[in-house]
């Protein structure tokens, strides 16, 4: 007497990972107007790089600020180019150019 048996093992039909849904895309941030751009570096082609390190003192409280703010902007935009050091070149240079400088 013979019984139809199943295998003790078995494939699977897929993977279980295959039912993962794909990564939403992250929406690309608009390119900057042309005003907005930094202008070319004398002598040099293209947008100038932040390349000057300026070891100044400020308050522990508007460093954390700063860090915050940096996240926030970072996560809320996906901008990936968002840093201390931008947000800082922009503050100073809006700062110089308010005073005609």
């Amino acid at each position: 007497m013979s019984v139809a048996r199943k295998p003790a093992i078995s494939r699977a039909a897929g993977h279980p990972a295959d039912a993962i849904p794909d990564r939403p895309t992250v929406p690309q941030p608009a390119p900057p107007a042309q005003d907005q751009q930094q202008p070319p570096a004398p002598g040099g082609e293209g947008t100038e790089r932040l390349t000057e390190q300026h070891n100044v003192r400020i308050r522990p409280s508007v460093k954390n600020r700063l860090g915050k703010a940096v996240d926030k902007l970072r996560y809320e935009t996906g901008d990936r180019t968002i840093s201390i050091a931008s947000i800082t070149d922009q503050a100073l240079d809006a700062y110089l150019a308010q005073r005609g400088c």
